[in-house]
């Protein structure tokens, strides 16, 4: 469906700008550019995240100060002990253990040094505040001590003074914070955040397992994750956020391993820049609780670019799945969305380069202002568009395109936005729209791979959809759909492309092939959904030669989304003779060539007297189409509409 945005594009932040060192003071071991640069696939070893050897290093010296963490603490050097709160003033390591009922632990040093704290066998309980506070130092390294397991629990009644909103996490760093080691670590965030630091959050390694009332982990700058396990469950919050919103070089999450299972009550994973993933496996869960329009419930949302690299992802949302105000780009990896608005969604640029990409419920299934699939295996299910080059908000007031813009290519009530495109260069890509399967406000472009599309069986939504031209010249192209909106590719298409209307609509399930006449197969397929209109387009298409048409229930061979690529009918019925005279012909199912406007409803090269959808709007077996088959008077999107 076509649509015109509302809401202003967010301006995203070029990549140049992410050539910036976005480390603290100090930390300089690997540039930005290196770490988070998306202009040429990382060699391997590369990460996205700047990690220092430090940093990784979990090994400290067994004479280092052991603080004993009971009711009989008392103080030592570098350590002042008040009741039950310990506070650390000077540079070095310290190794805890014990328990505090009712306590804290404080960080306090010179500006310039570091602390290395050991957590071995841990548990503070802090009613009051952060059971670990970082108030001053360069960077604190936490390791979790092999084999132990610590938890960190926070009350609901912080002590803050009325001016005051931090600290706010159960784990509260006003400096960078590193974990790192192969331990446990549980965190009760009952206030708000889980753990939190108010530079970088650098997570190295261990097991992780944080429920919080608002996020579970949150850095300022960014959050930078080379490895760990991460049980991630928020109340009304983000799984992991970076918010530095003032500086466009910082506030991104870089994620280079790690096992992630993020239960979120809003946005899964949220960058306030850029979002960047590699070699992770995450599962993805958001809107789990009461859902508000006012909120975000987005599975990986980023504010100017989301880059996946690798990895495998399994994400379902009451939101959009994939979200960034600026680009999205998939390199590879294994991704299975459900949402309940759109499966990916991009203001401005969505490339596909190669991965395996399902889309088992959405309400558009990819929707950015250009789409370019370059290789991957993609199948996408969406209860309107399947693919939607538009604009860049959900926000849209439904266009309704004329007769004449609709029956086979450019022209008509809308003029097309050259700067909207679908690119299909390779891959496989397979489309089950109830809405038009690949819509373009612009152009849509195809030079290879294998598009099927099971399109809509209303007659107010076509397989195809464009503003402007479908320039076809490469690649295998079949769409089935209802007839009355149906489209072909356009005449300045170089590759040939039957564009057939059937007398009568076709069952679900029926298969078609076309031969040509030496009894070749061109293609075969078997649409989904009942269908009255089919394009065919095939490299081995030729003009001024005769194919044949035929119909059946079954064919030889395996299919892959109804097409079966070296197929034939087995016993099937002969429908007709078609002539292909011209690069693109549209053709009835009996061999009269018609115009685009010929098959709808009537006759071949006739437009019934009244203008009626065919069979009173009515599809095989009594299924009425919605309002009798007219345009619906505008767009509804899921759920009231989500914040961008």
């Amino acid at each position: 469906m076509k649509k015109i945005i509302c809401i202003s594009l967010i301006t995203a932040l070029l990549l140049s700008a992410c050539s910036q060192n976005t480390t603290a003071a100090g930390d300089n071991s690997q540039s930005q550019e290196t770490a988070v640069s998306t202009s040429q696939e990382p060699a391997a070893g590369d990460t996205f995240g700047s990690y220092e050897e430090e940093d990784t290093d979990t090994s400290y010296d067994d004479s280092s100060a052991t603080i004993e963490l009971s009711e009989e603490m008392t103080s030592s050097e570098g350590v002042t002990v008040d009741g039950q709160t310990v506070t650390i003033t000077e540079a070095g390591t310290y190794v805890l253990s014990g328990e505090l009922a009712d306590g804290q632990v404080i960080v306090n040093i010179d500006k310039e040094e570091k602390v290395h704290l050991v957590l071995k066998d841990v548990t503070i309980t802090n009613s009051q505040g952060p059971a670990i506070l970082i108030e001053q130092a360069e960077k604190v390294i936490t390791t979790l001590a092999d084999g132990t397991s610590n938890t960190l629990t926070d009350g609901t009644d912080y002590q803050l003074a009325d001016d005051e909103t931090e600290p706010d996490a159960t784990f509260f760093s006003k400096e960078d914070l590193v974990i790192n080691g192969e331990g446990e670590l549980i965190v009760n965030g009952n206030y708000n955040n889980g753990i939190r630091s108010k530079d970088d959050l650098i997570l190295i390694s261990g097991s992780y397992t944080v429920n919080a009332k608002n996020n579970a982990l949150k850095g300022k700058d960014s959050v930078q994750i080379s490895d760990g396990i991460y049980t991630l469950t928020t109340e009304e919050g983000d799984g992991i956020q970076a918010n530095n919103s003032d500086d466009e070089a910082k506030g991104f999450i870089a994620i280079d391993g790690g096992n992630f299972t993020i239960t979120s009550g809003r946005d899964g994973i949220q960058a306030e820049t850029a979002a960047r993933l590699q070699a992770a496996d995450i599962t993805i869960q958001t809107g789990t609780n009461t859902i508000s329009s006012e909120e975000s419930y987005k599975g990986i949302k980023a504010g100017t670019e989301l880059l996946i690299q690798s990895g495998s992802y399994d994400i379902h949302t009451a939101d959009d799945s994939l979200h960034s105000d600026g680009d999205i780009t998939i390199e590879n990896g294994d991704l299975l969305l459900a949402s309940e608005d759109d499966g990916i969604h991009a203001d401005n640029n969505l490339t596909i380069n190669g991965g395996n990409l399902t889309v088992t419920d959405s309400y558009e299934g990819l929707e950015a202002g250009v789409i370019t699939i370059n290789d991957g295996d993609i199948q996408i299910t969406a209860s309107d568009d399947g693919l939607n080059a538009s604009g860049d908000s959900g926000t849209t007031e439904e266009s309704e395109t004329s007769a004449s813009a609709s029956f086979g290519g450019p022209g008509g009530a809308e003029q097309p936005d050259e700067s909207k495109m679908i690119l299909i260069n390779g891959g496989t890509l397979a489309v089950d729209a109830q809405g038009d399967g690949l819509d373009s406000n612009g152009n849509i472009q195809m030079s290879g791979g294998t598009v099927t599309v099971d399109g809509p069986t209303d007659n107010g939504n076509g397989a195809l959809d464009y503003d402007g031209t479908f320039e076809l010249s490469g690649g295998i192209l079949i769409t089935a759909g209802s007839n009355g909106m149906a489209m072909n590719v356009s005449e300045s298409s170089s590759q040939a492309s039957f564009g057939i209307y059937f007398t009568e609509a076709q069952e679900a399930g029926t298969i078609i092939s076309l031969q040509d006449s030496s009894g070749n197969v061109i293609a075969t397929y078997q649409p989904s959904k009942a269908f009255q209109h089919l394009v065919i387009s095939s490299p081995e298409l030729k003009v001024g030669e005769t194919y044949t048409l035929i119909q059946g229930t079954e064919a030889d061979n395996s299919e892959k989304n109804g097409y079966y690529e070296n197929g034939s009918i087995v016993n099937g019925i002969e429908l007709g003779a078609l002539t292909l005279s011209d690069t693109i012909t549209n053709i009835a199912d009996t061999g009269e060539e018609v115009t685009q406007r010929g098959m709808m409803g009537g006759a071949p090269g006739m437009m019934p007297n009244d203008g009626a959808m065919p069979n009173n709007g009515e599809m095989p077996d009594g299924g009425e189409i919605p309002n009798n088959g007219e345009m619906p008077d505008e767009d509804e999107t899921p759920n009231g509409g989500f914040p961008q």
